[in-house]
């Protein structure tokens, strides 16, 4: 290795020597280039068939029907989703049709709509001036049944058969009171009522599908029947149809000729 400094003649024929510094990168106009191209891929997609809805399911019906649901909630296929407010359309439900107690609604990235949607049980049939009307357990009554085939709910009945209007709560506080006791009693026990009679004076009386009749006092339908099952159990299966008085704690059998529960 030569000691000696390069010469004029070779340090030109060497050339110039490359920059040690290297340049750096233009971050702020990369940074552009992206948000303009995921702007354009966004836009794209919101005019594109990707982003509307592709189907609607609607679970949890019983006695609603699914148009009355995707009417209320103002979805269709083919609609962006991105116009969907789930809060606005649950709240539409629900105040469109007074059986559906919840809605909730959740959306896929596939445009798929879900609605859920939870709804009220009646508490009874109401034997009403021009039939029978379902009863929802907060005293709502629902439009006239035409038949009774399949139903499995108690029949109310009052000394006067009320004049009723479908979408509106009763007015009756006895018939309220009912209604809203009704949910704490097992489903189990209501199953074996047929017919409660609300009565302006007097023990309210049920009548039961294995023919008994069960008395108890006004407006303590739920304190009473908890106790009904034990009673009826201890009572035995070889006793025959009687009144079951559970103010008073009592079993009395059907006189020859007097009409029995259910009948």
């Amino acid at each position: 290795m030569s000691l000696h400094p390069p010469t004029i003649a070779e340090t030109i024929a060497a050339g110039p020597q490359p920059s040690q510094k290297k340049r750096r990168p233009n971050w702020k106009a990369l940074l552009f280039v992206v948000v303009f191209f995921g702007g354009v891929l966004v836009a794209g997609y919101l005019q594109s068939p990707l982003s509307t809805v592709s189907s609607i399911e609607v679970k949890g019906l019983r006695e609603v029907r699914y148009e009355e649901v995707l009417r209320a909630a103002d979805i269709r296929q083919g609609m962006s989703f991105w116009r969907i407010k789930k809060s606005d359309a649950a709240a539409n439900i629900m105040a469109a049709n007074p059986l559906i107690e919840s809605a909730d609604l959740t959306i896929s990235w596939k445009g798929e709509v879900v609605i859920a949607v939870v709804e009220k049980t009646a508490a009874g049939l109401l034997l009403a001036d021009d039939g029978f009307h379902p009863v929802l357990q907060d005293g709502t009554v629902l439009a006239k049944v035409e038949q009774l085939e399949g139903t499995n709910v108690p029949i109310i009945s009052l000394d006067t058969a009320p004049t009723v209007e479908a979408g509106q709560r009763l007015d009756h506080p006895d018939l309220l009171e009912l209604t809203k006791q009704m949910p704490e009693v097992d489903r189990a026990v209501l199953d074996q009522i047929s017919e409660i009679r609300v009565t302006v004076t007097g023990q309210w009386r049920l009548f039961m599908r294995d023919k008994f009749e069960v008395r108890i006092p006004p407006r303590q339908f739920a304190d009473k029947m908890k106790t009904y099952s034990t009673f009826r159990t201890a009572l035995g299966s070889d006793k025959p149809p009687g009144i079951l008085d559970l103010e008073s704690d009592y079993y009395k059998p059907f006189t020859p000729g007097q009409k029995k529960g259910g009948e």
